[in-house]
């Protein structure tokens, strides 16, 4: 059964036609998955796909599953052989995540997978709509050991569907969009890697820098304390902030915690404010330029560098500052070392407690630290920040589509 209902704000010309309301189950038939026996070996590895949930959800296509079955596992389970172009749904543990069958496959049974009927709707179309799918998943799913959003109750879902012909022009406009998007979520992810790879080669030396002086020296390792580095924390004593000092973000300071600190930027999403009053009390907690901030409870490891922006901020318990001696180490050097996997496994090794895990000060100054000429370590500084501001533009290039494609999921859609 459908009824008119209005057309939306934005749509292609010569589509004039009303939207129509129709139930998922009227327009595809929605199915589960199932598991084959693991004590049975040649039931596995095999040529057959078959997904479980945590496959799902990164990529628009499913290309090929982790795990694969015989066809006689195929035939000894309740997985269902699903055709191309199916929308893999899963309905437990991470409600709603999707992605486009690429070839025929099979799903355990963490799934209620959507194959649409081709004389009624558009594959991609309904993927466009699949976060629509999983607010109405979410909100319908029930179980007492785990939320789980069952065939028969997707399957209740209203859509509101304009002609085939009309799904499909979106479906190929929405599917040229995501592949830019995707595109450009690889070029992130390729620039990423190429700076995890060269801070790996940096400070082993493996990748020496041209024109330097010391290319064949071996970079000697000294203790934060041996370089002569300061260091406080947000233990404040008595003198800790209570209710009444805190502040909102126009009349106070930021107080940064363990989740203000991102990927070895200081970030102030979510975070608390206390009054300038108590702030200027605080005065061991106050950040200076080149400060590195670094979680010695909770996100242990975790490390933000305090630049322009940042100075004047304070510190709650969960932090520590690492204040460098500028004629002895750049601070922005030794921020990119603890974000390495060497400074990392140096970093953590200093850890101490078994139920609640800290890196006491007295750890931190422990830290050692490949020591390169200051120059070079400006050098070396510089070069990694380049790549960042890279990382940056690219994800703010990526951010833009996305809010565009955003914007346009609200205009052409009812």
């Amino acid at each position: 059964m459908t009824e008119h209902i209005k057309t939306p704000e934005l749509r292609f010309s010569n589509f004039l036609d009303m939207w129509h309301i129709h139930k998922l189950s009227d327009v595809a038939t929605i199915t589960g998955g199932g598991t084959p026996s693991t004590k049975v070996s040649e039931y596995w590895n095999g040529e057959i796909d078959w997904y479980t949930p945590n496959e799902i959800g990164e990529r628009i296509y499913a290309k090929g599953s982790k795990k694969k079955i015989t066809n006689l596992g195929y035939k000894k389970s309740s997985t269902k052989l699903l055709p191309v172009n199916t929308i893999l749904f899963t309905s437990r543990a991470g409600i709603g995540n999707t992605a486009i069958l690429a070839k025929e496959g099979c799903t355990n049974q963490g799934f209620q997978s959507i194959i649409p009927n081709s004389e009624k709707i558009d594959s991609y179309f309904i993927y466009t709509i699949s976060n629509h799918i999983k607010k109405y998943a979410l909100k319908h799913a029930a179980g007492s050991t785990f939320l789980e959003i069952s065939g028969k109750e997707l399957g209740k879902m209203k859509l509101f569907l304009p002609s085939l012909k009309e799904q499909q022009k979106i479906g190929v406009f929405f599917s040229k969009l995501d592949r830019h998007i995707e595109l450009e979520e690889k070029k992130l992810e390729l620039l990423e890697q190429q700076k995890k790879g060269y801070m790996q080669k940096i400070f082993t030396q493996e990748l020496k820098f041209e024109n330097s002086q010391l290319e064949n020296i071996k970079w000697s390792y000294k203790t934060l304390e041996e370089l002569n580095s300061f260091f406080t924390d947000g233990n404040y004593g008595e003198s800790y902030p209570k209710s009444e000092d805190m502040s909102d973000k126009n009349d106070g300071v930021a107080f940064l915690r363990g989740s203000n600190l991102k990927k070895g930027r200081i970030t102030l999403e979510d975070a608390n404010y206390i009054s300038k009053k108590k702030h200027s009390e605080l005065t061991t907690g106050h950040l200076f330029l080149d400060d590195i901030v670094i979680a010695v409870r909770g996100s242990l490891g975790a490390v933000g560098y305090v630049n322009e922006n940042m100075v004047g901020n304070n510190i709650n318990s969960q932090l520590a500052i690492i204040r460098t001696s500028s004629s002895l180490l750049y601070g922005k050097y030794l921020l990119y070392y603890l974000m390495s996997n060497q400074g990392k496994k140096e970093l953590l090794s200093r850890v101490t407690g078994t139920a609640l895990k800290q890196l006491p000060i007295k750890q931190i100054k422990q830290i050692k630290v490949p020591v390169p000429k200051l120059h070079e370590q400006h050098k070396i500084a510089n070069f990694l920040s380049e790549l960042d501001n890279l990382i940056d533009n690219q994800t703010e290039k990526m951010e833009i589509l996305k809010q565009r494609k955003q914007g346009l999921l609200q205009k052409m859609f009812v």
